[in-house]
């Protein structure tokens, strides 16, 4: 809570922002001003809180509401200048502008209102975030996009090719490297059993499995009765193939800028000591590391594991009114999505078995065992969740890679830590 400072708020648009200066007293120092977004913009906003410094021999404190991209930039222009930032969640600023009895909405009364609200709730200032970690969780969400927009092109894929050759994905899986450049140079099924483009398909068959000569023949012999069925039972429509090669050179084009920040991913993870960290925790691999650190940032802006949660969105919701206690209560899912889905995939992933019945993790399996038997299996692995978050927390904090204990082996650690202690 701001007590002794003056404080600007923002009301962040795209192309311009109004500001607002209020007194350490909490009263209206300078009029919302309208400024634009630009280099000359920023800069006569810059001269008006050296004014507001000036007065109060006072540093003032910066406080904006998160409305996505837009503010981020804005933000990390006055961290950039020095200034204490406020980044604060829409949830807490709507529910403080929504309890007056008239209802004032304008882009001047928010720059206003989230001024003073740093005076009566507290809040954690923003930080710089290291370079590092700040690049690596551009590229990582920019992946996690591109493989989205990949599996809807291939979904599109396969439901066209399925018009017009309903047989074609027994033959060949339409995400294959061998379907997507047959399709790209002969969509067609009449194209498949012309004998001029035989040997240029045979040489696909062969060459791109990589399994031989009688391999290709076999896929060569079932493309053309897959063709033959397409006279019946396909829609024979010319813009098929324009959509069908369409859609396959979308998914080998994206599949090209998947490899891209593969590497560039690959590259930044190995600068990053918690990336090894992470990834000494059995369910957490290459693909999840990077991700999980990404979304986390610096582990340092976490007092507890408690906090980390929160952050996640794993926490539970609390539904309690008099002699009532919900017991039916689902997860806040207030944090960020990325963060909870390789959660999620590293939560199921730990409580696999392998080929060769041993656990990935077998502490983890053994906890999700005795969570079942009063649980349901989608409370059970948020559970996992929960743990894991935990157990993530602990590895960066401390420093030290995962070690696999059982629960009796942690039982008497934490009891030689009270030992010595006293």
């Amino acid at each position: 809570m701001i007590t002794n400072r003056p404080v600007i708020g923002i009301d962040v648009a795209k192309n311009f922002c109004y500001y607002a200066a209020v007194s350490p007293t909490c009263t209206t120092f300078l009029k919302p001003f309208k400024a634009l977004n630009t280099k000359q913009g920023l800069l006569f906003v810059l001269g008006q809180i050296r004014k507001v410094e000036e007065a109060f021999s006072s540093k003032p404190v910066i406080a904006l509401e998160s409305t996505g991209h837009y503010s981020q930039r804005i933000v990390h222009f006055f961290l950039k200048q020095g200034f204490e930032v406020y980044h604060i969640n829409p949830l807490i600023s709507h529910s403080i502008k929504n309890s007056v009895v008239r209802k004032v909405k304008t882009d001047r009364v928010d720059a206003l209102e989230l001024a003073r609200l740093l005076f009566i709730h507290t809040f954690h200032p923003a930080t710089m975030p290291k370079e590092q970690l700040a690049n690596l969780k551009v590229l990582t969400r920019t992946r996690g996009q591109v493989v989205q927009q990949r599996v809807e092109s291939l979904n599109k894929l396969q439901s066209s090719i399925e018009q017009i050759a309903p047989l074609f994905p027994d033959v060949l899986n339409p995400r294959s490297l061998t379907a997507l450049t047959l399709l790209s140079k002969f969509p067609l099924p009449c194209e498949w059993t012309k004998n001029a483009n035989q040997k240029a398909i045979l040489d696909m068959l062969e060459t791109l499995p990589r399994r031989g000569k009688l391999y290709a023949q076999q896929k060569y012999a079932a493309l053309l009765s897959c063709a033959d069925d397409a006279q019946v039972t396909g829609i024979s429509l010319e813009a098929y193939a324009c959509t069908v090669r369409c859609y396959a050179n979308i998914v080998q084009s994206l599949d090209v800028q998947i490899s891209v920040i593969d590497e560039q991913i690959k590259v930044l993870s190995e600068q990053l000591p918690e990336v090894a960290l992470l990834k000494s925790i059995p369910g957490i691999g290459n693909a999840l590391a990077p991700i999980i650190l990404g979304e986390i940032g610096d582990i340092d802006r976490f007092m507890n594991a408690k906090q980390l949660v929160a952050f996640s969105g794993i926490d539970p919701s609390v539904k309690q009114s008099g002699n009532f206690v919900g017991t039916k209560n689902k997860v806040t899912k207030r944090g960020s999505p990325f963060l909870r889905h390789a959660l999620y995939i590293a939560a199921t992933t730990s409580i696999r078995k392998e080929l060769k019945g041993s656990q990935v993790n077998s502490v983890i399996y053994e906890y999700y065992q005795r969570k079942i038997e009063t649980k349901t299996k989608k409370q059970a692995l948020g559970a996992v969740m929960n743990k894991l978050l935990r157990i993530i927390f602990s590895v960066l904090k401390s420093k030290q890679s995962f070690r696999l204990i059982t629960p009796e082996q942690q039982v008497e650690m934490y009891q030689k830590i009270l030992q010595k202690a006293a």
